[in-house]
């Protein structure tokens, strides 16, 4: 079967298959994950959607979908041979009705929110890469963000959506009744499944009415056990929707990236909190620090004090190629998970007479880290050869393990971590997961490797 000509003879569907044209859907967001060559199928209707799952599925091809592809474990890297199904092209947004709106799974988070705000209202989500994330891949991979703490995952946010499964028919549950006791969740069961169980096409995304006011507050305290100590207080803030921590040592390489002097010191560890109040209503903070550990702004002022934490990944791929690790630690074993993981980055690191430094931040109210480790400026193309850098990565996530934390916070698994699943789950959770892919999936065809199966990582980055 001619494949590329099949997918070509689809209306409304664009196919490249020309290796230059493919090449930035075939590597990451990190540029650390690289997968095989592939021929992208580009739909812009749904009935597109379905008509190139069938024709892979009679072809016997594995399709990974794909949305903004700013994903950081690879869950979106094809193997050789795939089709990769782009969905971006599925750009539409509908009327808002019941307090929800109907977009396609290539809607930008960050045009999802224009769009909720001219109408005075939010979608909920703030991604760092909002610019270019999807509302699919955010459901598939039930995307957090900064402001979970008062919005909730993307799970929370969704109230329905439509789906093509594995043999091309479509699931359409975009518009379930409020209250719907007819059998089992399978919008739930598709939030969060990494393209593994069908292809999203479009989400139902609850709106709520937009913050009346945005302050941020930039706490520069001592050290991260005076951060967690601080974290019941500022729960108490006002209309808080956002607790978030920076190392002083990332906030003062975002400094350095925006050529921009830090307004507070960075020598311990800085909190960020983001309240929808005016800025009178955050005045009790000023009895919490003396006046040059604590910095209060709203409007224009807002985002420029934001951005030493907004811009932080910005700044850290700037440096070099990382190991990006998402991971959530209990708050109350915080400050003792994160000197172990710095502990055994450093020992790794010394083991192979190699600079590590670590950048480390996140959201502090769900005691959420993400781990960037960047070479030295000795290492060559400022890249760790890829065994060192599984041996750093295993040295983290053996950390986090060991106090009681998740693998994964935000992230997901995708196929960089599907090995540390059975650690983190269990063996017969995992085989449960594996039996609800082989009920939606029989051929597994859809993003074959990612969660639960297939192959782990390989050589040099590459994703056998």
């Amino acid at each position: 079967m001619d494949l590329g000509g099949a997918l070509r003879a689809i209306a409304d569907c664009s196919v490249l298959d020309d290796a230059d044209a493919v090449a930035g859907y075939v590597v990451d967001w990190t540029g650390r994950w690289r997968g095989g060559p592939a021929i992208v199928a580009r739909p812009r209707t749904v009935e597109a959607v379905a008509r190139v799952v069938r024709a892979c599925a009679a072809a016997g091809v594995p399709v990974v979908p794909q949305g903004g592809n700013t994903g950081l474990v690879a869950g979106a890297v094809p193997p050789a041979g795939a089709v990769v199904l782009s969905l971006t092209g599925l750009d539409a947004i509908g009327e808002v009705a019941d307090g929800a709106v109907v977009a396609g799974a290539g809607v930008t988070l960050a045009a999802l929110e224009s769009f909720a705000a001219a109408r005075g209202l939010t979608c909920g989500l703030s991604l760092a890469s909002g610019e270019s994330a999807t509302v699919g891949g955010a459901a598939a991979t039930n995307a957090g963000g900064a402001e979970v703490l008062r919005y909730g995952t993307a799970r929370a946010r969704i109230a329905g959506l439509r789906a093509v499964l594995p043999d091309g028919a479509v699931l359409d549950r975009r518009r379930p009744p409020p209250k719907d006791n007819t059998g089992y969740d399978l919008v739930g069961q598709l939030v969060g499944s990494e393209g593994t169980l069908a292809v999203i096409t479009d989400v139902t995304w609850r709106l709520d009415p937009a913050p009346r006011a945005r302050t941020v507050v930039a706490l520069a305290l001592p050290s991260v056990p005076d951060a967690v100590a601080a974290v019941p207080a500022l729960r108490g803030l006002p209309g808080l929707l956002a607790l978030e921590w920076s190392d002083g040592a990332a906030v003062a390489r975002v400094a350095a990236h925006l050529d921009a002097p830090a307004p507070l010191p960075t020598d311990g560890c800085w909190v960020f909190a983001e309240l929808d109040a005016p800025l009178s209503d955050a005045a009790a903070l000023a009895d919490l620090l003396p006046d040059d550990r604590i910095a209060v702004a709203e409007a224009e002022d807002r985002a420029r004090l934001w951005r030493f934490r907004a811009r932080t990944t910005e700044a850290v791929n700037a440096a070099g190629v990382p190991v990006k690790l998402d991971v959530g630690v209990p708050l109350a074993g915080f400050a003792a998970a994160l000197e172990a993981i710095s502990g055994a980055v450093r020992d790794v690191g010394d083991a192979a007479a190699v600079a590590v430094e670590p950048v480390l931040f996140g959201h502090l109210a769900e005691g959420n880290v993400h781990v960037n480790l960047l070479p030295g400026p000795s290492v060559p193309d400022r890249r760790f050869p890829e065994e060192l850098a599984a041996r750093l990565e295993a040295a983290v996530l053996e950390r986090v393990l060991a106090a009681g934390g998740t693998i994964s916070a935000e992230h997901g698994i995708g196929r960089a971590k599907r090995a540390w699943l059975p650690r983190q789950r269990g063996a017969e959770q995992v085989a449960l997961m594996r039996r609800i892919k082989a009920a939606w999936d029989p051929a597994g065809l859809l993003n074959p490797g990612a969660l639960v199966d297939g192959a782990a990582s390989g050589e040099n980055g590459r994703l056998q």
